[in-house]
């Protein structure tokens, strides 16, 4: 199942922001279950996050780790794609670089 997560801020009749990914729903590989088993996201949208527009100051180190590894994952499944477009492998690269 595709389903879309769109987190976002609305301030009411001004603006709103959000980032909006599609992901697969799917069963999670866990070292236990509990006889019920886990489901997780598997990205599909593979673009990278502006951070231009993120206040670090405010994230956790678990939310930076995110970032990196959804980053990380762009970087490795898009790259491979542009290598015949220099310019464009290099825009990926730099916006894919960790924070």
């Amino acid at each position: 199942m595709t389903v879309s997560n769109e987190p976002g801020y609305y301030a009411d009749g001004r603006y709103g922001i959000r980032i909006e990914n599609v992901v697969i729903v799917r069963e999670a590989e866990t070292p236990n279950n509990f006889g019920n088993g886990y489901l997780c996201f598997e990205h599909v949208t593979m673009c990278p996050i502006q951070t231009k527009l993120i206040d670090f100051s405010i994230l956790t180190a678990q939310e930076k780790e995110w970032l990196n590894s959804y980053h990380a994952e762009t970087l490795k499944k898009v790259g491979p794609l542009l290598r015949n477009d220099p310019r464009a492998l290099e825009w990926l690269e730099r916006e894919c670089s960790p924070v």
